[in-house]
């Protein structure tokens, strides 16, 4: 693609400091998320879950029927296994967001392995989040490597709420 004549640059990166607890930094050389990252999580099965359904009871714990009878069903978004689910979702996004941003420093080596195919993402984010742990890498760490790849992907502002909204879709949802 071009502007104005001149071929849009394909790779950029910008250089960050990430502070460290007793003064010291790591360099970090950030890449920006490709355009179809989204849609790489979904074929690779990162998929955010869906709140079971779940009957809604009234105070004594009576089933509550509607006007023909039937069950009110509600989203049981309070469930304790959706809401570990949920942020195991959260947690793995987060990880596949910073190792993505950071493909392209050859400073950064990590030992997980890459799997070869589009199964096994989930058990790879999960052993990179160990990886990064062992490493001495905080969740403050994480967010806040988070936050300068959203900048750098310019998905701040009014952008990153609608990004926001599709990284979030319970499985089995449309998202783009």
């Amino acid at each position: 693609m071009r502007i104005a004549g001149k071929k849009i640059q394909e790779d950029y990166s910008r250089c960050v400091k990430l502070p460290r607890p007793d003064g010291s930094s790591w360099d970090l050389k950030l890449h920006p998320l490709r355009l179809g990252f989204l849609q790489t999580l979904h074929e690779r099965g990162i998929i955010a879950p869906a709140a079971p359904t779940i009957i809604a009871r009234d105070s004594t714990g009576k089933p509550l029927r509607d006007a023909d009878g039937f069950a009110i069903l509600q989203r049981g978004e309070m469930d304790a296994r959706y809401l570990e689910a949920v942020e195991k979702y959260h947690q793995r996004v987060a990880t596949l967001v910073l190792w993505e941003a950071l493909k392209g420093d050859d400073r950064i080596e990590f030992e997980t392995v890459v799997p070869e195919s589009h199964g096994g993402w989930d058990l790879f984010a999960d052993q990179l989040h160990v990886e990064l742990e062992e490493s001495g890498w905080t969740a403050g760490d994480l967010i806040w490597v988070c936050e300068r790849v959203s900048e750098l992907s310019n998905l701040t502002g009014e952008n990153f709420r609608d990004a926001q909204q599709n990284f979030f879709l319970p499985a089995g949802t449309d998202s783009i």
